[in-house]
């Protein structure tokens, strides 16, 4: 059995959908733990988007003894399960424009469009119901990027990286951890941009991303 089908056979994940379901609200798995099942991976965090009040899910968790480690912040709830499984929740978001090249000037409620085309890369857009496993990919590009192992931003990668310098180091970071080539407009895009990242992105940044490609003992 593959990850994809062991998913609904994780309690503690099925239990978080059940409190967002029981305040009408729909909910998906996105992103990297999306990507990871798709392709047998381990999953080792989760991401939850939901169209949920996140004050009155917060009232809800605490309810039935969840921990909130953070709320209220950019339409975010970080919560620790009994058996200390970590899940951040967030609602489905719009970025406004990025004038520091590195977060959005505000950010607001938006829907599943709105939210995928705001991530970085096509791979980490997709989205999966933890009740039927249907994959939903609003780029359509993400599914067939896996399938030919492929890492593509979202768009156009200039404007995704003049969002965010780091982005570079994303793509070739996850280029090395999943053996995907780089799609050549993204590739030109961070060559393109790859001096402008050091001398703007804090080295501190730059760093942790190097470190999320190597292996420590």
């Amino acid at each position: 059995m593959n990850n994809r089908e062991n998913i609904l056979f994780d309690n503690t994940l099925l239990e978080v959908f059940l409190h967002i379901k029981s305040l009408n609200s729909n909910a998906y798995l996105v992103g990297g733990c999306v990507r990871d099942l798709i392709l047998n991976r381990p999953v080792n965090d989760y991401d939850i988007v939901t169209n949920c009040n996140l004050d009155l899910l917060n009232t809800e968790l605490l309810k039935n003894g969840w921990n909130i480690v953070e709320a209220g912040k950019q339409f975010l709830v970080t919560i620790v399960s009994k058996h200390g499984i970590e899940y951040e929740i967030s609602n489905f978001r719009k970025d406004g424009t990025y004038s520091d090249g590195r977060r959005p000037d505000f950010v607001e409620i938006g829907d599943i469009n709105s939210d995928s085309i705001r991530r970085d890369i096509t791979i980490n857009s997709l989205y999966m119901c933890p009740y039927t496993k249907e994959i939903l990919d609003p780029t359509n590009k993400g599914l067939s990027d896996i399938q030919n192992r492929l890492i593509r931003m979202n768009g156009r990668a200039d404007d995704r990286i003049k969002e965010d310098k780091l982005r570079i180091m994303r793509v070739y970071r996850f280029s090395n951890q999943l053996g995907f080539k780089i799609e050549k407009r993204t590739l030109k895009a961070c060559r393109k941009y790859f001096n402008d990242m050091y001398s703007q992105v804090s080295p501190e940044r730059v760093k942790n991303e190097i470190e999320k490609m190597c292996t420590f003992e």
